[in-house]
């Protein structure tokens, strides 16, 4: 695994259709993409995972700073519960919420846990749990969103540590359309413009996607977590699609991201975007 930086990048699903599949020995491109990348970051000597998982939707931006998170079991009318009680990294989430005080974002320190947005995906990344981990929410406006991940990308490259930034949600993700089996074909469409933008390098334009799709594909997180990534990777950095599936109504994708894509826009967005009543 080669990078030019300390910092890499990926979105994740975390269906726990993917724990029947495992149960099942069932096929699936997402488990195996999941089992590879996880296997490429321990031999690259991953130190911490700093996951904004879309479970936590916050009126502001919060970091749970705590030495040890426990499983929070989210979901239901599965036939697997996974426990993932992994240890926390207090010492640099700490310099995360200094640094997003510094730059006006004020973030919160907060108790927390790992949710199965976290705990599914690195149930297959890093099943022995050896990889601390950082949780954080997602809030704000999709630009705001932006600014957070940008403090996040600099402070994380000034820290000098090994650090897998984890941006955890759905592309489409319609769970009525889940619940009753019924397909659009608005669904595939949404996820293949979505995915063919960050392969791209333009995931800043899923702002420009046609509103009313985006209404009917309902995309997890509203787009900021895709945003906290992008600011941490540059809005430029380049996806590589490792694995998508679908199933009704909800998109799964995993895409890597290597290598940042600072561009002269981020500075612009940056500029536009405000630093107090909006972002916290």
């Amino acid at each position: 695994m080669k990078l030019e930086s300390n910092v890499c990048g990926i979105i994740v699903p975390h269906a726990p259709t993917l724990l029947e599949d495992e149960l099942n020995h069932k096929s699936s491109s997402i488990i195996t993409a999941l089992q590879d990348i996880g296997k490429s970051l321990k031999l690259w000597g991953v130190e911490v995972v700093v996951a904004a998982t879309t479970h936590w939707q916050t009126e502001k931006f919060l970091v749970d700073n705590s030495l040890f998170h426990k499983t929070i079991t989210d979901y239901y009318g599965f036939r697997r519960e996974i426990n993932y009680d992994v240890s926390g990294h207090t010492a640099l989430a700490d310099l995360l919420l200094k640094a997003g005080e510094r730059n006006l974002i004020f973030p919160s320190e907060q108790p927390y846990g790992v949710d199965h947005a976290i705990t599914i995906p690195l149930h297959f990344m890093f099943p022995e749990r050896d990889i601390p981990v950082i949780p954080i929410s997602v809030s704000g406006s999709p630009l705001c969103a932006f600014r957070w991940g940008r403090i996040l990308g600099h402070t994380l490259r000034d820290w000098g540590g090994k650090v897998l930034f984890l941006a955890s949600g759905s592309l489409s993700h319609d769970l009525s359309s889940f619940m009753t089996g019924e397909v659009l074909s608005e669904y595939e469409k949404f996820d293949s413009m979505v995915l063919n933008l960050l392969s791209k390098g333009k995931g800043m334009e899923v702002l420009n996607i046609n509103p009313k799709l985006v209404e009917i594909a309902k995309p997890e997180g509203a787009f900021r977590d895709l945003f906290m990534l992008l600011g941490v990777m540059g809005s430029g950095t380049r996806g590589n699609i490792r694995a998508y599936e679908k199933l009704p109504g909800v998109g799964l994708g995993v895409i890597e991201f290597l290598n940042s894509g600072y561009t002269e826009k981020d500075e612009e967005l940056m500029k536009k975007t405000p630093y107090i009543g909006v972002c916290h």
